[in-house]
This record gives structure tokens, sequence and C-alpha cells, in this order.
């Protein structure tokens, strides 16, 4: 099976889906240090903001999975949430 991965984080999705043998093929993820993260942990297209992706860009898949937003809980963002 083929996954796509909307608002990606630091791909812990991808990883989990990979040890039960699906192939993650797209990632969507803005946020710089993530995406520079995910590019140094795997070799997929990163398509960016998803306000501005063309879904017709995006490879077919199965399954698409998205992290929820969370930067108020996350050592990174400011707690607040």
């Amino acid at each position: 099976m083929k996954m796509g991965s909307l608002f990606s984080g630091i791909g812990g999705f991808e990883l989990a889906f990979a040890d039960a043998g699906v192939e993650t093929v797209w990632q969507v993820e803005n946020e710089v240090r993530c995406a520079q993260l995910l590019d140094a942990k795997f070799v997929l297209p990163n398509y960016g903001d998803i306000e501005t992706v063309d879904p017709h860009d995006l490879a077919e898949v199965e399954i698409i999975v998205g992290g929820f937003p969370c930067q108020d809980i996350s050592v990174a963002g400011g707690r607040t949430g």
C-alpha cells in the first residue's frame, strides 16, 4: 500500500507505517525545522504549504495521514493551548 502524509511534522506516521510495510510516497510540511529533518530522514517529495499544494501533483495513494497541530503542547511551541 502507498501513503501520503499531511502536516508531516517529524515523520512519526511515516516510520510507524513503514514498519507495517506501507510506503510513504509524499509529504506536506512547511515548518522549516521539521522540513529539514524530513529531508534528512526521507527521500520523498515534500510539497510544503498545504494551502498552495496542487492536489493533482500528489501521487495517488490508498492512505492519507495527518498530524494534528501540536504547537500548543510541543516543547518547540509556547505550550499555551
